[in-house]
């Protein structure tokens, strides 16, 4: 999957989504199952209405991310024995609207580094503000090690330091120390990350 002619995400059709499913599946079963390493193994399922406003704050269209919501739950992998369904997760969706975009799974996020990245969160701050908004209900009570986010940025080609993320996360608010560990908050971590994901250049 390599494209040099990126797609807004306001553009991608219902017939992208099933492309993506059909053609690519093994590479982001992969790319999933890295993310998943990523974040040392947690697993973060999303409700349909959390999907949404995520898609709502990158301009997908609201009939491209049901049908987006619908596929992903066909294709995840995260199910209870016997259930006909997965789960929805940020690692399916997070995958899913890099490649929409036309971003290579394996490089896409390549040129996100510690000098980029927070002109990108400082361009985009309206978007990862309201998606950590969005978010909070559920990622706000939760704080991860800034390693974490460092390395799914890394899934994907990106390659940034834990303590540039502490710093950027420190600078929104939504940063602690817990002993000698730094720690950055779940729904900001999350935004950033799929805000990086969504829109880096």
């Amino acid at each position: 999957m390599n494209s040099t002619q990126l797609k807004q995400l306001a553009v991608v059709t219902i017939t992208d989504v099933d492309r993506l499913y059909a053609e690519h599946a093994k590479q982001m079963h992969e790319k999933i199952d890295a993310t998943r390493d990523a974040y040392f193994g947690f697993i973060f399922p999303i409700t349909r209405s959390d999907l949404n406003a995520v898609s709502q704050a990158f301009g997908l269209p609201a009939e491209v991310a049901n049908h987006l919501a619908l596929k992903s739950r066909e294709f995840s992998t995260f199910r209870a024995p016997g259930r006909k369904f997965g789960q929805l997760t940020n690692h399916i969706y997070g995958a899913s609207i890099l490649a929409l975009r036309g971003k290579d799974l394996d490089s896409g996020l390549a040129g996100v580094n510690d000098r980029t990245l927070p002109e990108l969160v400082k361009a985009e701050e309206a978007t990862v503000l309201e998606i950590a908004e969005t978010r909070s209900s559920w990622f706000g009570r939760i704080y991860f090690p800034a390693q974490a986010f460092a390395n799914a940025i890394g899934v994907f080609g990106g390659k940034v330091d834990a303590n540039t993320l502490f710093d950027l996360a420190e600078k929104y608010g939504f940063a602690s120390n817990a002993g000698a560990r730094k720690t950055i908050r779940g729904d900001f971590g999350i935004a950033v990350w799929l805000t990086m994901l969504g829109r880096a250049p």
